[in-house]
């Protein structure tokens, strides 16, 4: 019982420290110490949930769900030689072979009853002179999003000048990231710098603590449903979906999901309570549909689709959709509010007698037939992009032998997403009745359906430019 009063305890921290880099992160740090006749390199990868998931089934060769020593052990060195490839070394232009040495392989826990996967590994090279420049470069997982790191230091008389990398050391080799970068983590591909004799600077300093790794680092509410070891009773079932439920609605608050586009369209097509109703039901479904379609491919077809990759294609679709629904309605509304003029076909009276009388009628634009194939589409547009907390409920539930609690989970909190939009599309509609019941000049009142067209045309624009950004076309 205990357990089931305990769960809405989990939202009083809620989403604050959730994936500070994210589920789908690989993460790199190498640090280059330079000492007499030897450079060397200490290479970390630090893998979220999702690659990790991935790699796990790379490890287990034969599929029986464990991993055995020869299995950790032939993937270890697999991947010490794959990632030595990538590492370019060179000394005034010149390759510098490094060769792979001591090295470790932990799987700390992660969210959702997965694994996360951390690889440390030592290379070495020769230094064949006490001066000139050294370049390394990092190619290894150029596709996959994450931090990337690089300190130097130097040490036995030789000293470091001109290094485009620092020599403190951010992330405590990626066990700890600074709170202060977590929006926007360090980039750093390559490291360039001269040795030169003399003191050597200070030894590579470290920075005070940040996000911490493994379960700490990862751990957020919606993944912890999946993943408690409580009895299933009826009652923590129950007290689950609500907090997911309730997950989902502080999900929908941050920023997206097209709050904006559901409350200017609701408005500017003069929408009903039960259009706001169907646009939830749509965005329920959409966003329920996404998550497991997209955990399909991380199952069956990560090899050829990397999943994050995904998710800014993801995003420009939504916003063309909604860019598209934006451009047609200011079309249209432009045409109905240019072109509203005084018709009198139907009128009773004889004009040529009252040419000058008040007809009683507005001059706001007639109401639009609302469009149930544009509220489809905006309802989309609304849940087409899944959350990877989501996507970590369903790959957990997967891998703990959940598989049912955990998709109920996602339509809990699928559901909370559309009630909050579901809530401000009602809000929008009941005070539209409010705002047309002001005295407002004719001309002005039947331009403001074009204007919410506007507002939904660019905002499209604005989720479609953000998704080119992601993907890489400025």
């Amino acid at each position: 019982m205990r357990h089931v009063f305990a769960l809405p305890l989990l939202l009083v921290p809620a989403l604050a420290v959730a994936h500070p880099l994210g589920n789908f992160t690989v993460n790199r740090y190498a640090a280059v110490h330079v000492a007499a006749g030897t450079i060397t390199v200490r290479y970390v990868v630090d893998m979220a949930e999702i690659p990790t998931f991935q790699e796990m089934r790379l490890m287990d060769a034969d599929g029986d769900g464990t991993l055995a020593p020869a299995e950790r052990d032939g993937y270890l060195g697999r991947m010490a030689r794959t990632l030595g490839e990538r590492l370019v070394l060179t000394q005034d232009g010149a390759p510098r072979p490094l060769a792979a040495g001591e090295r470790t392989l932990e799987t700390p826990p992660g969210a959702g009853g997965l694994p996360t996967l951390r690889l440390d590994i030592t290379y070495t090279a020769a230094l064949t002179a006490t001066r000139g420049t050294v370049d390394l470069r990092d190619e290894n997982f150029a596709d996959r999003a994450g931090w990337r790191e690089m300190i130097a230091d130097a040490a036995d008389g030789l000293t470091l000048a001109d290094s485009t990398v620092p020599r403190t050391d951010r992330s405590q080799a990626l066990r700890a990231y600074p709170l202060d970068l977590l929006q926007s983590p360090l980039q750093v591909k390559e490291a360039r710098f001269t040795i030169t004799p003399g003191a050597a600077g200070d030894r590579a300093t470290v920075a005070p603590d940040g996000a911490r790794a493994g379960s700490m680092r990862f751990s957020d509410r919606l993944t912890e449903l999946v993943a408690t070891d409580a009895p299933r009773s009826p009652r923590l079932v129950l007290a689950s979906l609500l907090v997911a439920a309730a997950l989902g609605a502080l999900h929908a608050l941050s920023p997206g999901h097209g709050k904006t586009v559901v409350g200017a369209y609701l408005i500017g097509a003069r929408g009903t309570a039960r259009h706001a109703l169907f646009l939830g039901l749509v965005v329920t479904a959409t966003h329920t549909l996404g998550v497991y379609v997209l955990g399909l491919v991380t199952l069956t077809a990560s090899h050829y689709i990397v999943p994050e990759r995904l998710f800014p294609w993801l995003s420009a679709l939504s916003g063309l959709i909604v860019l598209g629904i934006g451009a047609s309605l200011v079309v249209a509304r432009l045409a109905a509010a240019g072109g509203h003029t005084h018709h009198h076909l139907d009128h009773d009276h004889d004009h040529g007698r009252d040419v000058g009388h008040d007809h009683g009628h507005s001059h706001v634009v007639p109401e639009e037939a609302i469009g149930w194939r544009s509220l489809l589409a905006l309802g989309v547009s609304g849940g087409l992009l899944p959350c990877p907390s989501a996507l970590v409920v369903m790959l957990g539930a997967i891998a703990l032998g959940r598989i049912a609690f955990g998709l109920v989970l996602i339509v809990a909190f699928s559901a909370g997403l559309a009630a909050v939009l579901t809530g401000i599309g009602l809000a929008l509609v009941y005070a539209r009745g409010m705002f047309e019941h002001l005295p407002l000049d004719g001309r002005f009142a039947r331009y403001v359906p074009v204007a919410s067209a506007v507002v939904v045309s660019i905002a499209g624009l604005a989720i479609v430019a953000a998704a080119l950004t992601q993907i890489g076309v400025s």
